[in-house]
């Protein structure tokens, strides 16, 4: 990567979250297992999840590209730059402006390698300019979500929505649709690892956040405008490993202190 600037890493700063679902949450997985008659659109799960000392199997979970990816989208939003690509491609493109084209390039992530954005997640290609920042881990079901969907669901762990399209004129029921959501009140915990670089600052910090409130007031995973995907993120603590055996830099302890939640859902050892 020629491009990128080398910068001396001051350490990982782990910060610990705790997703709770407000609404019916959809985040597709591979129909290879679904028979005739099944459900139409099922959630992504664990082959195997331990347990204590137990091995349970097809349990949801929310992957860590999802909330990436989510929240990278809604931070390029708020900051126009799908707008700001649109009309880069206009003006690049004046004499064969193609709209599918311009559509299609509008919407990619945002590539200048120099923004926040592109500090915290990364760019591709040869535009590579900071280090990437930002890792997100799979986040899992808290025990006593696990014990709650046995006692509501039995062994099945998810609730199942069927929906149909309504003929305007006849009011009759057409092309019914069958999607498994994971049920409101469902707790999933993870983390995601920050590497902080010299000279990094607090505003990659609170525009990390900026993005998570943006998710909450949005939704995670599919057909949100249905009223799926409604969360809650809960930051529950944070750890700092340095790898020169220095203190966390203290504009962003100071704000990792303040932002630390005293929530039961955070308290609960689970």
């Amino acid at each position: 990567m020629p491009n990128q600037i080398l910068k001396p890493l001051k350490g990982f700063l782990t910060l610990k979250y705790r997703i709770e679902v407000l609404t019916g949450l959809h985040i597709g997985g591979s129909k290879e297992s679904i028979e005739i008659g099944g459900i139409d659109n099922p959630v992504i799960k664990l082959k195997t999840f331990k347990l204590n000392n137990d091995i349970l199997s097809d349990v949801p979970y929310i992957p860590g590209s999802s909330l990436k990816g989510k929240i990278r989208s809604l931070l390029e939003l708020a900051k126009n730059k799908p707008v700001d690509r649109f009309k880069k491609y206009q003006e690049e493109h004046k004499e064969d402006f193609k709209w599918d084209k311009a559509i299609e390039y509008a919407g990619k992530p945002c590539d200048c390698g120099e923004c926040e954005i592109c500090r915290l997640f990364g760019t591709g290609g040869d535009k590579v300019k900071e280090p990437i920042r930002l890792r997100f881990s799979e986040f899992y079901p808290t025990k006593d979500t696990i014990e709650m969907w046995k006692t509501y669901l039995g062994e099945v762990y998810t609730e199942m929505k069927t929906e149909n399209v309504i003929n305007r004129i006849t009011s009759t029921a057409q092309h019914p649709r069958h999607t498994e959501r994971v049920i409101a009140n469902s707790i999933f915990e993870g983390d995601i690892t920050f590497r902080v670089f010299e000279d990094d600052g607090k505003e990659l910090i609170e525009t990390l956040e900026k993005g998570i409130k943006l998710l909450e007031k949005d939704y995670l995973g599919g057909s949100g405008s249905r009223g799926y995907g409604r969360v809650k993120v809960h930051f529950c603590d944070y750890e700092w490993y340095s790898t020169k055996n220095e203190d966390i830099p203290q504009e962003i302890k100071q704000v990792l202190d303040n932002w630390k939640e005293n929530t039961a859902i955070c308290t609960k050892e689970e």
